[in-house]
């Protein structure tokens, strides 16, 4: 059994173990989470959702998006003074201001501004789309293993393409109202996810690599214009076989027991300032 007790891993497991292989030994060998909840986290998941929902019905319910956020943000206390205070600890710790985080009203206002965009987006940048699936699940062996490789596609679809019909795999993300820096496009952690998700769902289907375009959906928030993007990454053979190296290589560290700490990445880690990682 591979070190975690799990017949398999996952993108976020792979890309804890590459921002420090001792965080994923706490987190995913130790069973130690102490990630807290967020408005960011939740946002996005009930954005996903709604979209998800839209996807296999072409009906999109605003209003049930804004009762779930609304309800989320009561369930959690977002807006106490005691989750301030709470935030504000964690940001001194760390050495900084606190985050001035937005009211309730505003990320309704940029939820709705996001989905609402959704459709228009998908049908310009995808003409004549049809649904594959959405939230399609991965389950697919590793060529030479036991592991299996897990995770979750947020969108499969296929659409008009130079005369013909194309594949895109795509992954719906949150984002600032300017979309994302570029050092964000070009952090290959970020290329490598959507990079496996493609290479596995192609395995799964039995699909050329030629024939299934990849990317990433930008849901920004607070943007006055363009409030949905597109950024597509070329996924082509290299990159998935670069995204392969990275999965293997992590495999190979944790079945050698190597947990090295990553000092660089301390700072945001939840296990910072813990008696867990000193």
């Amino acid at each position: 059994m591979f070190p975690t007790n799990k017949p398999h891993v996952s993108y976020s497991e792979i890309r804890t173990w590459k921002e420090c292989p001792y965080r994923h030994k706490l987190r995913y060998i130790d069973g130690l989470d102490l990630d807290d909840v967020s408005q960011y986290l939740d946002y996005g998941t009930l954005l996903h959702s709604c979209l998800e929902e839209y996807l296999k019905t072409r009906q999109l319910n605003v209003e049930k998006l804004k009762a779930d956020i609304t309800k989320a943000w009561s369930e959690r206390g977002y807006d106490t003074p005691e989750y301030i205070e709470r935030l504000t600890e964690k940001a001194a710790a760390r050495g900084e201001d606190p985050r001035i985080l937005p009211k309730l009203n505003t990320w309704l206002e940029w939820a709705e501004n996001s989905v609402t965009h959704v459709p228009e987006f998908l049908d310009t940048n995808f003409p004549n789309w049809t649904l594959i699936s959405a939230e399609e699940q991965l389950y697919e062996k590793l060529p030479g293993d036991d592991l299996s490789f897990k995770g979750f596609i947020d969108v499969v679809i296929e659409c008009d393409y130079r005369g013909g019909r194309k594949t895109w795999v795509l992954d719906w993300k949150t984002a600032p109202a300017y979309g994302w820096n570029a050092y964000k496009r070009r952090d290959f952690l970020v290329s490598a996810q959507i990079a496996l998700y493609k290479k596995f769902w192609r395995a799964k289907n039995n699909v050329e690599c030629k024939d299934v375009g990849c990317g990433f959906v930008l849901l920004k928030r607070g943007a006055k214009k363009n409030h949905v993007d597109l950024f597509t990454e070329s996924g082509g053979p290299k990159t998935e076989e670069k995204a392969d190296k990275l999965l293997r290589s992590m495999v190979k560290t944790v079945r050698k027991g190597l947990y090295l700490k990553n000092r660089n990445s301390c700072k945001y880690c939840p296990f910072y300032n813990t008696k867990h990682c000193t």
